[in-house]
């Protein structure tokens, strides 16, 4: 009996999840920093998938659009970088 009612809220959690690949990629930076902690291995796969399948005009496009363009850690480790509670990421 315990395993009916275990297998039966397991499988009731996968239905609330939310399919980001139904969002828009707009949709889903508008979500950033809202995300629960169960979401966010999925909603950061998701934002990975999008980015890797833009070329590097569309992504560095679609950046300076959101206004990210700006202070972000090159590939060789100089430039800005990101500030989170007074901490360089």
């Amino acid at each position: 009996m315990k395993k009916i009612v275990l297998m039966a809220a397991l499988m009731g959690v996968g239905l609330f999840a939310t399919d980001f690949s139904q969002m828009t990629t707009d949709e889903l930076f508008a979500m950033r920093g809202s995300i629960s902690a169960e979401e966010r291995d999925a909603f950061k796969a998701e934002i990975q998938s999008r980015m890797q399948a833009m070329s590097d005009e569309e992504r560095q496009a679609f950046m300076s659009q959101r206004g990210q363009g700006q202070g972000q850690r090159l590939r060789d480790g100089s430039g800005g970088g990101m500030m989170r509670k007074g901490k360089q990421h």
